[in-house]
């Protein structure tokens, strides 16, 4: 009885967790946008006496929406760059604030950040010998040239890695989305789906017997 309970009580719990956690960031985020926005607001008349309280706080994370597409844009020029540049040395520079600023600006740019422009499709190679394989993001792919250059990222904080020239013929195209190839190297492997786990062993045997050789731990089969 105690094993049953323990079992699904766990089940149940990895289940909830993450709504739960979700939910409770998007009540925050609202609860701040409206406490943020909605007296700025209440002070243009034409908006209280014509609209509805709870319209305030819609109002409200549409202009915070706004603000932050403003700041985007202001980030994207020279300007921007060094003023945030400077933000960020200056934070760098206070003893255990340096710390956390770092670890929140690495999720940030692994849960933020559009992968999609900068990683171009998902490949699986032999790295770091034959026989052992990695997966890396296509990060330039010139048609005609010979190397390709590809993205080793680490595990299980994929901002940071290796920039690779390889082969084209060294190279399989996985096929799986950039943004489950990233949830997969974040969790170190341990929620890859079964498909997931076929689709990469299936490719991992053509790229083996493309390159002439034994699979890892084929001799203990035998």
């Amino acid at each position: 009885m105690y094993k049953f309970l323990q079992r699904h009580f766990l089940t149940g719990l990895l289940a909830i967790t993450p709504l739960a956690i979700t939910s409770w960031i998007l009540w925050r985020f609202y609860v701040l946008v409206s406490a943020t926005m909605r007296p700025w607001l209440q002070r243009i008349p034409a908006i209280t006496e014509t609209y509805p309280e709870f319209l305030l706080t819609f109002f409200g994370v549409v202009v915070f929406v706004l603000l932050i597409t403003i700041v985007g844009l202001f980030t994207r020029n020279l300007i921007g760059i060094a003023f945030f540049r400077v933000l960020e040395r200056f934070f760098e520079q206070i003893p255990v604030v340096k710390s956390v600023f770092s670890a929140i600006k690495q999720i940030a740019e692994v849960f933020l950040r559009d992968r999609r422009t900068a990683f171009q499709k998902v490949v699986l190679f032999a790295y770091p010998r034959q026989g052992l394989y990695s997966i890396g993001f296509v990060t330039q792919d010139e048609p005609g040239n010979s190397l390709v250059n590809v993205f080793l990222p680490t595990a299980p904080n994929p901002t940071s890695g290796f920039m690779l020239l390889v082969p084209r013929r060294e190279l399989v195209e996985l096929g799986i989305p950039v943004e489950d190839a990233i949830k997969l190297i974040v969790s170190g492997g341990s929620i890859m789906t079964a498909e997931q786990a076929h689709f990469i062993e299936h490719n991992v045997q053509q790229l083996a017997a493309a390159e002439q050789v034994d699979l890892p731990g084929k001799d203990l089969e035998k």
